[in-house]
């Protein structure tokens, strides 16, 4: 294509792609995070900022994960990921990161 060499050179056009090998338990580590922050949202909108619910959320499964990794409720693991205690941890962070918001405020 003679267009686009004018902004890629050829040796870059015809270099094969190099795929990025992600683990599958990092990529549903993510989902559960993002679905965690979604919902903790739509059940309180107005507090705290978005942003803040997504570190929480992150730190949340950080947390579930190593405690897991441990062996706090290893049974429930699917395959390398551990669900129940991601979701404890989920719940219990955006729980008390609300109230402080809310506390913020008064």
């Amino acid at each position: 294509m003679p267009g686009l060499s004018l902004f890629f050179p050829r040796d870059r056009l015809d270099s094969p792609a190099v795929p990025i090998e992600v683990p599958p338990v990092l990529l549903i580590a993510l989902l559960l995070a993002l679905l965690g922050t979604q919902t903790a949202y739509l059940l309180a909108p107005r507090a705290p900022h978005y942003l803040v619910r997504l570190g929480l959320s992150v730190l949340a499964v950080m947390l579930g994960e190593a405690l897991g990794r441990l062996g706090v409720a290893a049974h429930l693991a699917i395959g390398e990921l551990h669900p129940v205690t991601d979701l404890v941890f989920l719940v219990v962070l955006q729980w008390a990161g609300t109230r402080w918001s809310r506390q913020q405020a008064v």
